[in-house]
């Protein structure tokens, strides 16, 4: 159950950083929304590293991100006990990559939107790896190394039962053209939640035991590569009981997108949809996997593997024709 927009606690900044912990400065108007700007954090190259106790959005209300001149990526990690919840509007005053990273949960109300132009990455993985030695930890925050490169990895070391990803946005989780949104679990759960990459990129995944997942970048797109051998976690795309409509990942625009989902159970049920551009000469690369199941016949879901196989090549054509639904 949320909390309601009284009680629940919105930003507050913890100490692990010392003298470069975060500044939040509250009730500042942005972008047409009474919003608190985060300054302040720890730059190392073009990276800026903030880190909190408590990180949610209330809603009808928003939290920005200052951009300082020269960072590429804006990595906030949560080391308290409690999951975030992002009820109102989360944003990026620049062109920067946003990364939240929240080992207990993160959850996106109804009313949930991004305001970023650079991409967006939502984990409950530990840490974010940076190269080989450097390291951001939210379960384990004194033992951080922040370094100037990239961001490289997501490291999952203890894994919470209950932490998941749930996105119930019907306004829509969106990112600029060309950009990607990547959701990480644990188990990742779209409940009516609506998620849109215009001719960039979608990833949904997790992992349920402990492991790596190693960032891949090409131009202005992430992506992800799951290690081989360690158990993957569920996607959920379903239909809330509080709304009529299915869940929706979208990459729609005037050039090609792409879709990808790795796990251990994929189940799209309820009218929920993966969609690309429509039109001649684009395409939507779904990369599925996992075992999916759907609203099928009982004897389907119970049949062999090359009637599994009949599915997927189904619905990779349906994927050629814009639409990937069940």
């Amino acid at each position: 159950m949320f909390g309601s927009n009284s009680t629940l606690a919105q930003v507050t900044p913890d100490t692990t950083l010392g003298s470069e912990s975060s500044v939040v400065t509250p009730n500042v108007e942005e972008r047409g929304v009474m919003s608190d700007r985060v300054n302040g954090g720890a730059i190392r190259g073009a990276n800026l590293f903030h880190s909190f106790q408590e990180f949610n959005v209330r809603e009808g209300s928003g939290i920005y991100f200052s951009n300082p001149q020269g960072i590429e990526n804006i990595l906030s990690r949560v080391t308290g006990a409690n999951r975030s919840e992002i009820l109102g509007r989360l944003g990026v005053l620049g062109n920067a990559n946003l990364f939240l990273i929240n080992p207990n949960g993160i959850v996106f109300g109804q009313n949930a939107s991004l305001d970023v132009e650079g991409s967006f990455v939502a984990t409950t993985a530990n840490a974010i790896r940076l190269g080989e030695t450097g390291l951001f930890s939210a379960s384990e925050p004194a033992s951080g190394n922040l370094l100037s490169i990239n961001p490289s990895a997501l490291f999952y070391n203890v894994l919470a039962k209950e932490a998941a990803i749930v996105n119930r946005s019907q306004e829509g989780l969106s990112v600029r053209d060309g950009r990607s949104l990547l959701l990480v679990g644990g188990k990742v759960n779209l409940e009516s939640g609506v998620i849109k990459a215009p001719s960039g990129r979608v990833e949904l995944g997790g992992l349920d035991a402990p492991g790596t997942v190693a960032f891949n970048k090409d131009g202005n797109n992430l992506g992800l590569s799951f290690p081989e051998g360690v158990g993957r976690a569920d996607v959920l795309l379903t239909k809330s009981s509080s709304s009529s409509n299915g869940s929706e990942v979208s990459v729609r625009a005037g050039g090609n997108g792409s879709i990808a989902i790795n796990a251990r159970n994929v189940e799209i049920s309820g009218g929920s949809s993966l969609r690309g551009g429509i039109g001649e000469g684009l395409d939507l690369l779904v990369l599925l996997r996992g075992i999916l199941h759907s609203m099928l016949p009982e004897q389907s879901r119970s049949n062999n593997k090359e009637v599994l196989l009949k599915i997927v090549l189904v619905l990779e054509l349906q994927a050629k024709r814009g639409i990937f639904s069940l």
